[in-house]
């Protein structure tokens, strides 16, 4: 964590201790629907935890280095929250979407799932019988495969015999 970052939320707490509509200002602007008198502190508190009310509020270094204070001072944040094991919202709300489909998913993979289930078990035959059916299947139609060329072979060499003699 930064410096500038404990500054400021020291400064800020002791503030607090001066009074409870500061406490209610903070809350404001932590939410992000901050506005009036109480907010511009917040932001001059800011300004002058992280060295901006040095330079000139438009100018474009003030606005860089403000940028660059506004994500060191979100990063500081996210590490301060950690150590109390506090998940921003953004990552509670992104890892709740990604769980409800999770779970949409498993649902649907459950009833396909059950359905095979249900087809295995109406064929009222185990996965073992299937598979031994099944070979005798392959058997049966190979031997008559073999059957047929044989038959087909030998009248293949009924006609070749034929045609020989008569020449």
């Amino acid at each position: 964590m930064d410096s500038q970052f404990l500054e400021f939320w020291g400064q800020s707490l002791l503030n607090l201790a001066r009074g409870q509509r500061r406490l209610e200002e903070l809350s404001r602007w932590m939410s992000g629907t901050a506005g009036g008198a109480g907010t511009d502190r917040l932001i001059d508190l800011f300004r002058t935890s992280y060295g901006l009310d040095k330079l000139e509020k438009d100018g474009p270094e003030y606005l860089k280095l403000f940028e660059k204070a506004s994500r060191s001072y979100q990063q500081s944040l996210r590490e301060y929250l950690s150590l109390f094991n506090v998940v921003p919202r953004d990552d509670m709300e992104a890892l709740q979407r990604e769980c409800d489909a999770l779970k949409a998913t498993i649902a649907d993979q459950e009833k396909i799932i059950g359905r095979l289930k249900n087809i295995i078990d109406t064929s009222g035959r185990t996965p073992e019988e299937a598979t031994r059916e099944l070979k005798n299947l392959l058997e049966k139609q190979t031997l008559e495969f073999q059957k047929m060329m044989k038959t087909m072979g030998q009248a293949f060499v009924r006609k070749e015999t034929k045609k020989s003699r008569s020449r």
